[in-house]
């Protein structure tokens, strides 16, 4: 058989892909468009227009009170919480923040006025929209398997940009830049495929992008292969005893504060000889020598974990993932002794390993946490990618009663030699994200052992 005769064959299977990967990962693509959209716009529009009176103050010409006295008042009115975390007001008209963990075990944001002490009121950390917004992000509220069919979602996102990029190229005539220019002549199925193939070209980088980038975060390719190799390595400080808890204990409920490289690093431990002095020798270790230490180093913008249980850490975190940066290269965590003081870690951007420093950099520009512009233009990507996959669903049924039933069989031709690439590209996905790579190898199986059945059943119903 000669390589043109099996050219149409191989567009077909190629299409066939197209449509097997588009049928799996539509549903979950909008679901992550929405939920991004919610995540996106909760910390500039949503919060303020629902949490207001909690989270602004009227600015008075006095000082603040120190924070170890609004700390107190905190405990005060929540004697039965334990309070793990405390965020300075970054404006005047702010308030300042504290996340209490209730005796049932919920996580809250209790908001006090640093002027006069004054408890403003509290929301739910664990029960607010972007925290639910989050969860159906990251698992569906399925959990384990949740995470594990996003992760194959994500993988399939790239097969269905690749898939898709190799079926229009080969089939055109024109130039290569008619990709990204709709001919809005057209009208009926060719205007939408027109539309459909000219938003997939624009947001294909992207959609790779956010695709590998949240790929970090899932249970296999991000937490057993990558994160695991590029988790800082906590005995460069040499020394210093750690933990059994990580970083990631300091995460309060299923919101992701701490930075993605720390996340499986052990924390430090208070109660040894190690580490240098950083509050002022003979005063507290509290809130206040703390904040002002931290204030000394030139952070500006920080949150606070104060130590849980015997030995526990001060930890002082600013990072993009906490929202507390707009640029990760001023990332920065430290651990200080509860007891004595003493600086135990000084973590920064520029002791990060080089795959670090990448999802540094590209989990902020995932989360559109890096400035105004990366806002709109994540919030655009997320608008975009639910006119993709509405369009591509009305491509499918436009074409589906119009040709062979259910077959859908397309017309087209492609070079042997791009058929080639399109295997080297597979094979690459399949070895880069093995969950993506073993299902590839199972629905090839089935799609063999069908297709011989079929033919069988046809022999017999003919002979």
């Amino acid at each position: 058989m000669s390589p043109s005769s099996l050219q149409p064959a191989r567009y077909r299977t190629a299409w066939r892909w197209h449509m097997y990967a588009g049928l799996y990962v539509i549903p979950f693509i909008i679901m992550l468009s929405l939920t991004g959209l919610i995540m996106l716009l909760y910390q500039p529009l949503i919060a303020p227009a629902l949490h207001s009176k909690q989270l602004t103050v009227e600015p008075v010409a006095s000082e603040y009170l120190s924070w170890q006295s609004q700390l107190k008042a905190v405990k005060t009115e929540y004697p039965q919480a334990t309070v793990n975390q405390f965020r300075l007001p970054e404006t005047a008209e702010q308030s300042s923040h504290f996340t209490v963990k209730t005796a049932e075990g919920e996580n809250r944001n209790v908001y006090v006025n640093p002027y006069t002490g004054e408890i403003l009121g509290s929301t739910s950390k664990d029960d607010s929209l972007y925290a639910l917004a989050d969860e159906i992000h990251g698992t569906f509220l399925l959990g384990e398997t949740g995470d594990a069919l996003i992760e194959l979602a994500a993988g399939y996102t790239l097969v269905l940009i690749l898939t898709g990029l190799f079926m229009w190229w080969p089939r055109q005539q024109q130039h290569w830049y008619r990709l990204f220019i709709p001919q809005l002549s057209k009208n009926g199925r060719s205007l939408w495929k027109e539309l459909h193939i000219s938003t997939g070209a624009w947001l294909a980088l992207a959609l790779l992008f956010l695709s590998i980038t949240g790929l970090s975060w899932t249970g296999i390719w991000g937490a057993k292969i990558v994160q695991p190799w590029n988790t800082f390595p906590t005995g460069v400080f040499g020394g210093v005893p750690t933990s059994e808890k990580t970083h990631a204990s300091l995460n309060p409920g299923v919101i992701e504060e701490i930075p993605w490289n720390l996340e499986q690093a052990p924390l430090p431990v208070s109660g040894s000889a190690a580490g240098t002095q950083a509050t002022p020798a003979g005063t507290p270790v509290n809130l206040d020598t703390i904040t002002g230490y931290a204030q000394q180093l030139g952070m500006t913008s920080f949150r606070v974990n104060l130590p849980r249980g015997e030995n526990g850490v001060y930890s002082v975190v600013a990072a993009t993932m906490s929202k507390d940066r707009i640029s990760p290269l001023d990332d920065r965590t430290l651990h200080i002794d509860q007891y004595s003081g003493k600086l135990l870690m000084d973590i920064q951007f520029r002791d990060y390993s080089l795959m670090a420093k990448a999802m540094a950099i590209g989990i902020p520009l995932h989360m559109g946490l890096w400035g105004t512009a990366n806002l709109i233009l994540n919030t655009v990507i997320c608008v975009l990618t639910l006119f993709l996959c509405i369009s591509g669903i009305i491509l499918w049924w436009k074409r589906r009663p119009a040709k062979a039933g259910a077959s859908l069989n397309p017309p087209a031709t492609i070079p042997a030699k791009r058929w080639k690439t399109a295997l080297i590209i597979g094979s690459v996905i399949a070895v880069c994200f093995p969950l993506t790579g073993a299902s590839l190898i199972v629905i090839w199986l089935l799609e063999q052992i069908f297709s011989r059945l079929l033919k069988r059943t046809a022999k017999l119903q003919n002979s």
